[in-house]
C-alpha cells in the first residue's frame, strides 16, 4: 500500500489529547450521520452497491450473500447479551496487566523478552487483544482505551523490522521455524488487528505496517521458500481470512489471491474425516478457521472450489460433532473422525482435554459466514446454542476469567489434572493470570467485541433479527427506506419479544424473525390480526408496510425441556439433558450434598419432562432461572430434588466445583 492509497471510507478521525469538544460533537455528528444514511461503495472493487457497507468486522460484499450483518454503528445492544458485550471493556484493558503486552515492551526498549511471554504464538495474543479493542473503542470511544490502543499501536510499530517482518520470540527462535509452524498464523491475526484498528481510529499506520509484512511473505512465497511446503498440513489456519481482510482493506488484490493459494494448500474434501488442516488432523481450531476463511474467500472471490464442500461439512459438523453445549473437539484438541464420539470427559486420563474456547469461536466464525451464503437459521440456531452455553460458559460472569477447555463432566480427583496448565481444572484462570497458550481470552476480547454486528442481518427487503436481546437498528436499505425499529425482551430467561417501528413514516419492508429450533409453540401477534403459530427451526417473513410506532410481540414458550441424546452417541446412552429455551442445565456440587456423580433420575423422560419445576432466583449468579428435578443422589441412593443451574452459571461459586450436565436415567 503507498502512501496515497485510502483507508476506508467511514474511518474515524484519530482522537488526540487536544480535541477540543467542538471537533468531538461534529465527529460523533459524522459518524451517526454515515451509519444510518444511504449504503456507500464496497471496498470490494467487484461489488457495486452495498446492502452495509459500515461494518467494522464483517465487511463481505453482498454479490454472493444471500445476507449481510447489520453494522456495529448501526445497531444498539442492551439486555442480557448487552450485558456481557459491556464488561468487555473492563476484560480488555485488564488484559494489560497480563504477560500479553510485556515482548513487545521489552523489544521496543532494546531488551529480550522476559520468561513469562516465551508463549506459542504469542505475538498473536496481542493482536487479537487490538482487535478486540478496536471494536471497543469504536462502540464506547472510551477515552482510557484510546490511549492505550495508540500506545500499544505504537509498540509494534518499534519492532517492526526493515522488510517488514515482526517477531518478538525472533530471536531466539528463527524465521519461518518448522518446529513452530505460526509465522503466518502471527501475521494473518495482526492483519485481522491492523484492519480493524483503522477502521475505529482512522489511522493507517499500523495498516500500512501490516501491507509491508505481507508484502515480505508472498516475495518469500514466490522465491519458493522451503517452509510453504509444508503450509497445508503444518501451518495453524486463519492467515487466509488475515491476507483476504487486509486485501479488501487495502485494496491489494494480490493479497486475496495469496488468501486462495494458502487456503489450497489444505485437503479439504466433502466429509469431515477429509479435513487435514495444519498440524494434528482434524485439530478443532484450525478445521474451524480453515472453513471461515474459504467461506469468505467465496463470498469475496466466487471461486467455486471455495465453497464446494461447505455446506456437507456444515451440515455433518452440525448433527455429529457437536456437543450438546455447542462445543466442538472431543479428543483432545481435536475433532474425531468417526461419527457421534463425543465423551462429556476424557475419563480415565491426567487431563479432561475437550472442547476448546477458541474452537468455539472459530466454529461460531464459520456458522456466521455460512449465515451469509445460505441465509438460513440453522447456522444462528447452532451460533446460540454455542453462545450460549459453550462459549458463556468459557467465560465467568465478570469476563475477568475463562476456561480453556470445556468438558462437561467434572467429577471426583481432579489433584493431577489441569485446565491447559492452570489448575485447578475446575476453575477459571482468571486476569492478569493467563494459560500457557494464551489464545482463548484474547479470542474472547475480539469475539465480544464483534458480537453487536451478528445481532441482525439485511438485505435488500430488510431485517434478519437472528439473536434476541434488548435492541435497537437503525439501517438504510440500498433503496433509500429506512428501517428503524425496536426489540423489548427478557430473552434468554422470557420468551415474549415486543417489536416497535420507529419510522415516522410508513414503510415498507420484509422483517424476517428467527424461531428457534428448541421452540415448537411460538405465536406472532400483530397490532391487525390475532395470533399466528409458528414452527421452530425458521425464519418467520413478515413483509408489509409498517405504521409509525406500530407493535407486534413474538411469543417464544419457554417450558423445561428434556433431551435425550442420539442413539449413537454410545458414551452418553441412557441418559438425559435438562434445558429451558436456548440453556443447557447442569447439576453442581454446590447444590447438592452428595457426590454429584452419584444423581440420577428414575422417571421416563416423558414423565421428568411434566415433573420438573422452574424457579426465578433473582440472588443467585446474576439472576437465574433453577430447574428442581426429582431424581436420586447418594451412594446408596435415595430420593432428592436436584436443584439444576445453566451450564454456563458453572464455576462461579467456589474453586472447587464439580458438575455433570447428562443425568443418568436408572
Amino acid at each position: 500500500m503507498t502512501d496515497g492509497s485510502p483507508v476506508e471510507w467511514f474511518t474515524k478521525p484519530r482522537r488526540t489529547h487536544l480535541m477540543d469538544a467542538f471537533l468531538l460533537d461534529l465527529m460523533l455528528v459524522s459518524l451517526i450521520a454515515a451509519a444510518v444514511g444511504p449504503a456507500d461503495e464496497s471496498e470490494s472493487p467487484s461489488s457495486s452497491k452495498s446492502i452495509s457497507s459500515t461494518n467494522l468486522v464483517a465487511r463481505w460484499p453482498d454479490a454472493r450473500a444471500r445476507c449481510v450483518p447489520a453494522s456495529l454503528k448501526e445497531v444498539e445492544i442492551g439486555g442480557f447479551l448487552g450485558e456481557r458485550i459491556d464488561q468487555n471493556l473492563d476484560s480488555v484493558m485488564a488484559g494489560l496487566d497480563s504477560a500479553i503486552p510485556r515482548g513487545f515492551e521489552a523489544r521496543a526498549r532494546g531488551e529480550d523478552p522476559p520468561p513469562e511471554t516465551r508463549r506459542l504464538a504469542a505475538d498473536s495474543d496481542l493482536y487479537k487483544w487490538l482487535e478486540g479493542a478496536s471494536y471497543v473503542f469504536a462502540r464506547t470511544e472510551d477515552e482510557r482505551l484510546g490511549l492505550e490502543i495508540d500506545r500499544i499501536a505504537d509498540l509494534i510499530l518499534k519492532c517492526q523490522q526493515e522488510d517488514g517482518y515482526i517477531n518478538t520470540q525472533v530471536p531466539p527462535k528463527s524465521r519461518f521455524d518448522p518446529k513452530v509452524n505460526h509465522d503466518l498464523y502471527i501475521a494473518g491475526h495482526f492483519f485481522e488487528a491492523a484492519v480493524a484498528h483503522a477502521r475505529a481510529t482512522g489511522r493507517k499506520d499500523l495498516l500500512d505496517a501490516a501491507c509491508r509484512w505481507a508484502d515480505y511473505l508472498i516475495s518469500e512465497y514466490e522465491r519458493g521458500n522451503p517452509y510453504y511446503e509444508t503450509v497445508g498440513s503444518r501451518e495453524h489456519p486463519e492467515y487466509e481470512l488475515g491476507f483476504l481482510r487486509l486485501g479488501r482493506a487495502a485494496k491489494r488484490p494480490e493479497y486475496v489471491e495469496m488468501a486462495c493459494a494458502l487456503a489450497r494448500c489444505a485437503t479439504v474434501g466433502p466429509m469431515v474425516r477429509d479435513i487435514h488442516a495444519g498440524a494434528g488432523k482434524l485439530h478443532a481450531v484450525r478445521t474451524g478457521y480453515l472453513l471461515t476463511g474459504m467461506a469468505e474467500l467465496y463470498l469475496e472471490t466466487g471461486e467455486e472450489d471455495m465453497v464446494e464442500h461447505l455446506s456437507s461439512l456444515w451440515k455433518e459438523i452440525r448433527s455429529t460433532r457437536t456437543y450438546v453445549t455447542g462445543a466442538v473437539g472431543s479428543h483432545g484438541e481435536r475433532i474425531s473422525e468417526t461419527p457421534f464420539d463425543l465423551p462429556p470427559s476424557r475419563e480415565g486420563e491426567d487431563h479432561r482435554h475437550l472442547g476448546e474456547t477458541c474452537a468455539c469461536v472459530s466454529m461460531i466464525m464459520f456458522a456466521w459466514r455460512m449465515h451469509a451464503i445460505t441465509g438460513e437459521s440453522e447456522c444462528f440456531d447452532a451460533i446460540e446454542r454455542a453462545l450460549y452455553n459453550h462459549y458463556l460458559g468459557a467465560i465467568s460472569l465478570d469476563n475477568l476469567g475463562n476456561f480453556y477447555y470445556n468438558p462437561l463432566h467434572v467429577v471426583g480427583d481432579l489433584s493431577r489434572k489441569t485446565d491447559h496448565g492452570h489448575r485447578p481444572l475446575c476453575a477459571r484462570c482468571r486476569l492478569p493470570e493467563i494459560h500457557s497458550t494464551a489464545c482463548c481470552m484474547p479470542n474472547a476480547w475480539r469475539f465480544f467485541g464483534a458480537l453487536p454486528e451478528y445481532v441482525f442481518s439485511c438485505d435488500s427487503d430488510g431485517i434478519f433479527v437472528n439473536l434476541y436481546t434488548l435492541s435497537t437498528i437503525r439501517h438504510t436499505l440500498p433503496d433509500g427506506r429506512l428501517v428503524h425499529l425496536s426489540i423489548d425482551t427478557q430473552y434468554p430467561w422470557e420468551g415474549t419479544v415486543r417489536f416497535r417501528f420507529l419510522g415516522k413514516q410508513p414503510t415498507s419492508f420484509c422483517l424476517r424473525l428467527r424461531i428457534p429450533e428448541w421452540c415448537h409453540e411460538a405465536t406472532w401477534t400483530a397490532d391487525s390480526a390475532g395470533p399466528e403459530a409458528l414452527p421452530g427451526g425458521r425464519y418467520k417473513s413478515v413483509e408489509r408496510t409498517w405504521e409509525p410506532g406500530e407493535t407486534s410481540t413474538l411469543s417464544l414458550p419457554m417450558a423445561p425441556r428434556v433431551i435425550v441424546p442420539d442413539p449413537r452417541n454410545k458414551a452418553v446412552s441412557n441418559t438425559a439433558v435438562l434445558a429451558r429455551g436456548p440453556m443447557v442445565y447442569c447439576l453442581e456440587k454446590e447444590d447438592v450434598e452428595e457426590p454429584v456423580e452419584t444423581a440420577s433420575v428414575s422417571l421416563s423422560p416423558e414423565r421428568l419432562r411434566s415433573a420438573i419445576q422452574e424457579e426465578w432466583q433473582g440472588d443467585l449468579l446474576g439472576g437465574i432461572y433453577t430447574l428442581q428435578v426429582p431424581g436420586n443422589i447418594g451412594t446408596p441412593s435415595r430420593p432428592a430434588q436436584l436443584k439444576m443451574i445453566p451450564f454456563y452459571t458453572r464455576a462461579n461459586r467456589s474453586q472447587d466445583s464439580r458438575w455433570i450436565v447428562f443425568l443418568p436415567l436408572r
